[in-house]
């Protein structure tokens, strides 16, 4: 027998995988890697052969129970064995629950959403395979798209790589008329002609503009250059005939020329619930919201936003008639949500005096300058917002009124941080160097009489109201809420904390959303 040891170093399992990568590895020779041993009178390599020739067909299938018949092979190796192949077949049938099947012309338009507001032309390919599951999206150009610049290859090389059976195009006019021009039709006539060549037609051909859309979908089939959904002639694997069903694309949908996003204008010296940068913020999904609800709903007196961070969604509805239920467990963001949505009262004439007052105020060392100047803030700015803030508990006469006066500081505060739109982390270069300014908040109370603010478990508040509409919009990353606005939670509590890091976050277990997990499991009560 010949031992491991004496098999050339680059040939031996490991360090061939180390060298090469796994595709350099034959079955057995990964199955050796996770063996690790061999016994007498056979090496690893030759106790992993005789696993694969026996169990091949089966082998994705095995139970410790068939592993501890094979002399060598222990109840411990066959568990190990067993859970590394169980592991892959979890993430596996993870995967395949996820893939995204493009069935009609609105998954197309879902998909691609956001080139309605880009300000510079895209081409984008949607590789598929013959059941319609996406395999691919992607950007083949950015910028002006020119026929005589473009050349089908740039579409079918990756198809080929991917193996794929066919694709859709989906192209944007920044200009806001979806309407084709001719170097369009004579971009989809040369890339139609290559697919049906290729045996890898065109599905559709999709121009994206902010109001509108256009489909060459019945251009295609009318001229034959694009299959039904199972050519003929088409060259499929083995893969490609397990699949029984044919795919669907209906090209049907509901177009509209409502606009459902409307830029609010700025009002000077006033800030508006909706000047925050935040994560998963769905301002400008608020009319398709509306739609939905107002489609589906019909008449509704009382609408709860559970997850509410910004607000947005509750104040989108804040009417005399509807009664808005607004939630959100971080500190920074409850108190925002009691300024706009709650039914705080105030004195204007002392409040416009007291920011006043707070702008003007000497900067001075303080907590939050030690910890939060030259990273997040200029030196200045980070002075001034710990002494503003350290005053604000002097002067305010009432709850109400600090709430007003700690969101206006929060919305000055992310208009002068060095960040991407969150305190995950800072950027490096410290280019936010403009000085920092309160501004009175646009609040119409009229419609807030009923309205209710909460800052709870969501699984503990969901039985204790009753609401017409109830509006889930859970955390959907693996990142905590409270580690990317830390800086904003510390400031709204202002207890001081020992902070750590080079991000500087304080101790947020207490704070922490079971929502936010690597595999989501939404735990709302029926």
């Amino acid at each position: 027998m010949t031992k491991i040891k004496e098999i050339p170093k680059i040939n031996r399992p490991r360090e061939k995988f180390l060298e090469k990568g796994p595709e350099a590895l034959s079955k057995s020779d990964l199955l050796a890697i996770l063996i690790g041993s061999g016994i007498k009178g056979k090496n690893v390599r030759q106790l992993s052969e005789q696993i694969i020739k026996k169990y091949s067909k089966d082998f994705l299938n095995l139970k410790v129970t068939d592993l501890i018949e094979i002399s060598g092979i222990g109840k411990a190796k066959a568990l190990q064995i067993v859970s590394a192949i169980s592991l892959v077949k979890r993430f596996y049938e993870e995967k395949k629950s996820n893939e995204i099947i493009v069935s009609s012309l609105n998954d197309v338009l879902t998909l691609n959403y956001d080139l309605r507001n880009k300000k510079k032309e895209y081409l984008i390919c949607l590789y598929l395979n013959p059941a319609n599951k996406l395999i691919k999206k992607e950007i083949i150009s950015v910028g002006l798209l020119d026929k005589s610049l473009f050349h089908s290859r740039e579409v079918f090389q990756p198809a080929f790589k991917y193996n794929s059976s066919r694709i859709i195009l989906v192209h944007n006019h920044p200009t806001g008329d979806s309407t084709p021009s001719n170097k369009d039709l004579e971009i989809i006539k040369k890339v139609a002609y290559t697919g049906h060549m290729a045996g890898i037609p065109v599905l559709d051909f999709i121009i994206i503009a902010k109001n509108d859309n256009y489909s060459f979908y019945n251009y295609l089939r009318k001229d034959n250059l694009s299959i039904d959904y199972v050519a003929s002639n088409d060259q499929l694997s083995i893969f490609d005939l397990l699949e029984l069903e044919e795919p669907k694309y209906d090209i049907k949908i509901n177009k509209s020329k409502r606009i459902h996003f409307h830029k609010y204008k700025t009002i000077e010296n006033y800030f508006q619930l909706q000047n925050r940068r935040y994560l998963g913020n769905k301002f400008k999904l608020l009319g398709f919201i509306e739609d939905i609800v107002e489609a589906r709903c019909g008449e509704v007196h009382s609408f709860c936003d559970i997850f509410a961070g910004t607000g947005v969604v509750g104040e989108r509805f804040n009417k005399p008639e509807i009664k808005i239920i607004s939630n959100d467990f971080l500190h920074f963001n409850y108190l925002c949500l009691k300024t706009f949505i709650g039914t705080s009262s105030y004195n204007e004439i002392s409040l416009n005096k007291k920011i006043d007052y707070l702008n003007g105020l000497e900067a001075q060392e303080n907590y939050f300058s030690k910890y939060f100047s030259n990273t997040y803030f200029t030196l200045e700015n980070a002075k001034k917002i710990g002494t503003i803030r350290e005053e604000i508990d002097n002067i305010s006469d009432n709850e109400n009124e600090k709430n007003i006066l700690l969101c206006s500081l929060l919305y000055a505060v992310d208009k002068v941080a060095n960040t991407v739109g969150h305190y995950d982390a800072f950027r490096k270069k410290l280019d936010m160097t403009k000085s920092i300014k309160l501004l009175i908040p646009n609040i119409d109370n009229s419609h807030n009489i009923n309205n209710e603010i909460y800052k709870m478990d969501a699984n503990k508040l969901i039985i204790k109201i009753n609401c017409d509409v109830l509006y889930i919009d859970p955390p959907y990353n693996s990142r905590q809420y409270s580690d990317a606005y830390h800086l904003l939670e510390n400031l709204a509590k202002w207890e001081k904390p020992e902070v750590f890091g080079k991000a500087n976050k304080m101790v947020r277990t207490h704070i922490k959303s079971e929502y936010c997990l690597d595999e989501i499991v939404y735990k709302i009560a029926s």
